[in-house]
């Protein structure tokens, strides 16, 4: 006993936060998920590796392993089904006979967690007596914990889940194209939303919110570059980034030059196609620039300035349609109400225009629609819409109707402003349609009046710059040899002289100027690459109103076209529109009310992401008045291209 009460303090002190540990770590392994997960130093730092994909999970003495559970349950893209069965008959506390329930309480906060931020509560609720004794009577055993305990919850629920999405990022073969938007909330903070939209290797469209951060105000060109690159280098896409869609203001179109300019030579193809305008923008501003013309009639009838009608929501089909269309289901009713109250209704002659202006603005809100939808791909219709858009503007059918024809000629004004010469991005996404290809580019062309040799031959040139980029990263990313005819492999790698080191003697220079001048000239045809076949293969005839799953094509014949494929991916992935950012700032809207002014930038933005990966937002949320406002930035009508 004297020994032992002789070992210096520092030892005796060690030694219990040894055995603490010991205890710890023996306490912790007991957790059935152990079984599925090992644990490992990694730079120091304790990690749990999952068995089966190998993905690298944080362990963090008394955090639990309820986010371990969840990745086996849920997330694991590895685990065989069976082991995945056996797992959640564990947790459930199933014996043989399936009759035996155990409570854990850690998997209880996590489920709590999980609730709170499903339903976007607030963190005060957990003192609510009624919230108290609730828990109480399901679970007595389980003390009611706190809203810090709660928010603690959240926020590691929110970095696990992050993690998870990071090493998705990591493996992701494809790049990644990203939507932004500006928010300000009732308090006047500046709040910025990026969402990452990509297709994964099983062919999944995914839309991911990535960030939503606290800028600084005002909304300069250098604070949307900032809060972006912020967010690119938080989570390493830069090399990985594609395009980026943004709302047709002028701030937005400096950042994403000044972007460029910064990181251009670290993005994929040097960024060259990066900024993309966001087409359900772009065509709100050519009808509000036709309703200015229609609001001038109203106000001649008496109606204040003010009463003018206008887009209440610049990146939504217009109010002005809803109204017409809602106005003339009730036409008998409003006329009686007119004159039972003695105001003068309109005449036969003003509902009939009434109706001509829904039928003209039917064609844009069913555009807006089209351009708005954010579950399915939409970059390879861009071109059937534009052209749609057009038709309808040029029909000579409003030349009998002055007002609908002056609707149309403005209208027609911004459309040539802002489509005539569309992003070379979308243009090749038109290509990857199958129903498609180069075939109605051609046309596109020739619709609109272009240069269709000149315009085709810039196009084939992209479209070849691209294939190599993606066959290079192929060949990279693979043991087995992309097959290249000698032209292509010298093109791809530089310059013939590049790769022989000093340079030639005159005998050796003519030698290979006669293989060149051979190979060029051999009767032989060349070997054609994987994306001349898919250009040459028969396109895929639709029938009409058919409906046709691109991505779904795609990834049957993924085997047929490995690098188009990979290719498709990306062009695919590109949203023409930012209406994905609306989510988010209808949650932030809700979640920063006006009892919840103080939640940290950080804490909102956790809360927000969580959300999105773990339920994510369906469309009654999108369709949601907002707490605060959309920010579209200054002159963003008169934004040049």
């Amino acid at each position: 006993m004297e020994g032992v009460s002789s070992v210096p303090e520092p030892m005796s002190e060690s030694r219990e936060a040894m055995s603490a540990d010991q205890s710890s770590r023996s306490s912790k392994r007991r957790a059935k998920v152990w079984g599925y997960v090992d644990s490992e130093q990694v730079d120091g730092v304790e990690k749990a590796i999952c068995k089966f994909c190998k993905i690298q999970l944080s362990s963090v003495a008394g955090k639990g392993t309820t986010h371990l559970n969840r990745h086996i349950q849920f997330h694991c893209p590895a685990i065989p089904q069976e082991d995945r069965d056996t797992f959640i008959a564990t947790l459930k506390g199933k014996s043989s006979d399936g009759d035996t329930h155990v409570f854990d309480p850690v998997v209880f906060r996590g489920l709590i967690a999980e609730y709170f931020i499903s339903a976007e509560i607030a963190f005060r609720k957990t003192e609510d007596p009624c919230w108290k004794e609730m828990i109480n009577y399901c679970q007595p055993s389980f003390k009611a914990v706190g809203r810090l305990s709660v928010r603690a919850d959240c926020i590691l629920l929110y970095e696990e889940e992050k993690l998870m999405l990071s090493d998705q990022f990591t493996k992701l073969r494809s790049h990644v194209s990203l939507t932004a938007g500006l928010w300000s909330s009732n308090q006047n903070l500046g709040y910025l939303g990026v969402t990452a939209h990509f297709i994964n290797e099983e062919f999944e469209l995914k839309k991911k919110i990535i960030a939503f951060k606290q800028i600084s105000f005002p909304h300069t060109s250098y604070a949307v570059q900032d809060g972006i690159t912020s967010c690119l280098m938080e989570w390493e896409l830069v090399d990985k980034m594609f395009t980026l869609t943004l709302d047709n203001a002028s701030v937005n179109t400096k950042a994403t030059k000044n972007m460029r300019d910064a990181l251009g030579d670290q993005m994929f193809f040097g960024g060259e196609h990066l900024h993309v305008r966001c087409a359900a923008h772009v065509l709100n501003i050519m009808v509000q620039a036709g309703l200015k013309i229609f609001n001038a009639i109203v106000q001649s009838l008496g109606l204040k300035s003010k009463s003018g009608l206008v887009l209440d929501v610049p990146h939504r089909w217009n109010s002005t349609y809803d109204m017409l269309n809602e106005a003339l289901k009730y036409k008998a009713a409003l006329n009686r109400f007119a004159e039972e109250h003695h105001y003068q209704a309109p005449s036969e002659d003003e509902w009939s225009k009434a109706d001509a202006l829904h039928g003209f603005l039917q064609e844009f809100s069913d555009a807006t629609k089209a351009f708005s939808a954010d579950r399915h791909p939409t970059a390879h219709l861009y071109l059937k819409m534009v052209l749609a858009i057009r038709h309808v503007l040029l029909d000579e059918t409003w030349n009998s109707d002055e007002l609908l024809n002056a609707l149309a000629d403005s209208m027609y004004e911004k459309f040539v402003k802002y489509w005539s010469k569309p992003n070379i991005a979308l243009l090749i996404a038109a290509v990857m349609g199958p129903s498609m290809k180069t075939d109605y580019l051609k046309f596109y062309f020739h619709t609109i009046g272009a240069q269709v040799d000149v315009e085709m031959r810039d196009l084939r040139l992209y479209l070849r710059m691209y294939y190599k980029e993606y066959e290079r990263i192929v060949s990279s990313n693979s043991h087995v040899l992309i097959p290249t005819n000698e032209h292509t492999t010298s093109e791809s790698n530089g310059s013939s002289t590049s790769s022989l080191g000093p340079p030639l003697c005159g005998k050796r220079r003519v030698e290979d100027a006669f293989a060149q001048f051979a190979s060029q000239n051999s009767d032989s045809c060349s070997e054609k690459t994987e994306l001349d076949a898919y250009l040459d293969d028969p396109r895929v005839i639709l029938r009409k109103d058919e409906s046709f799953n691109v991505i779904a094509w795609w990834k049957k014949n993924s085997d047929a076209y490995p690098i188009v494929s990979l290719m498709a991916r990306d062009f695919l992935a590109i949203p023409v529109n930012t209406v994905s950012s609306e989510s988010a700032f209808s949650a932030a809207g809700r979640i920063l009310g006006k009892d919840r002014t103080s939640l940290s930038p950080e804490t909102l933005e956790a809360l927000i992401c969580a959300k999105d990966w773990l339920i994510g937002f369906n469309d009654e949320d999108e369709g949601e008045p907002m707490t605060g406002q959309r920010v579209l930035g200054d002159d963003e009508e008169e934004a040049e291209i």
